[in-house]
């Protein structure tokens, strides 16, 4: 995840919708299975790692689709958006 989007994704609000905690939850269980994936050594444990994260990411790009239909928005998001598309 990029540090801009993760840094206003996970900064902390006073008062979160439930979504944007879901977004915050899943961030961190990415980071998560990220750390135990670097770490693992086992082709099975590693395999596991890799499905966890793909479906992470998939809960998360329905969850930002989620936001998006609400019309949630968090600094830095639109800056992100346009570096990506260079």
């Amino acid at each position: 995840m990029e540090g801009a989007l993760k840094k206003a994704i996970l900064r902390n609000d006073e008062k979160p919708d439930e979504v944007v905690q879901a977004i915050r939850e899943v961030c961190s269980r990415l980071d998560m299975v990220n750390r135990r994936f670097e770490m693992e050594s086992d082709s099975d444990l590693i395999e596991a790692c890799i499905y966890e994260m793909e479906s992470l990411r998939a809960r998360y790009r329905y969850l930002l689709r989620v936001a998006k239909n609400k019309g949630l928005t968090a600094e830095g998001l639109s800056q992100l958006g346009e570096e990506n598309k260079a």
